[in-house]
C-alpha cells in the first residue's frame, strides 16, 4: 500500500461549488448599502426631498391665496365703512371717504371726494360708480359706490 494513497486527497467538485456559493454571495453585496455608495439612499432621499418641493409650493399657493383672501375681506370691510360714512354726508363740502379695490387694495382712483363732486358726475357715470368696485386696477373699470 502507498502511503500517498492513504492522505485525504481535495474534492474539487466540492471546492468548484463554494466558490460558485462565494461568487453568488459576493453578487449579492452590491445590494448594500455601503457597497452601493449609497446609492438607493440618495434615490430615497431625492424622491422625499422632490415630494418635499411639491409639498412647499403647493403651501406657497394656499398661502397666497389667503394673503389675497385677507387683503379681499380687509378692503371688504373698509369699503363697507367707507359707504356707511358717504351716504350720511349731506353737505357738498363734505368729504367722501375713498373706496378700494379688492384686486390691489388700492384706492381707486377717479373717485369723487366731496359730495359737489359728486353731484357733478352724469347719471351715467354716477351708475358706472354705483356697480362694482372691484375692478379699479389699471385697464379697468373705474367704480366706485355712493347713496346719493
Amino acid at each position: 500500500m502507498d502511503a500517498r494513497a492513504a492522505h485525504p486527497q481535495p474534492n474539487f467538485e466540492t471546492i468548484s461549488d463554494s466558490f460558485d456559493a462565494l461568487s453568488e454571495q459576493f453578487s449579492l453585496c452590491s445590494n448594500l448599502p455601503a457597497v452601493d455608495g449609497g446609492a438607493r439612499l440618495v434615490d430615497m432621499l431625492q424622491a422625499v426631498l422632490n415630494r418635499l418641493d411639491t409639498l412647499d409650493r403647493k403651501v406657497d399657493g394656499i398661502d397666497r391665496k389667503v394673503d389675497g383672501l385677507e387683503r379681499r375681506m380687509t378692503v371688504a370691510e373698509r369699503n363697507g365703512v367707507a359707504r356707511m360714512e358717504n351716504s350720511s354726508a349731506m353737505r357738498s363740502d363734505a368729504a367722501l371717504a375713498p373706496l378700494f379695490s379688492l384686486e390691489t387694495g388700492a384706492e381707486i382712483p377717479g373717485c369723487p371726494s366731496t359730495m359737489e363732486e359728486a353731484g357733478e358726475l352724469s347719471s351715467r357715470e354716477t351708475a358706472s360708480f354705483v356697480i362694482d368696485s372691484r375692478r379699479g386696477h389699471a385697464g379697468g373699470v373705474i367704480q366706485c359706490s355712493f347713496d346719493t
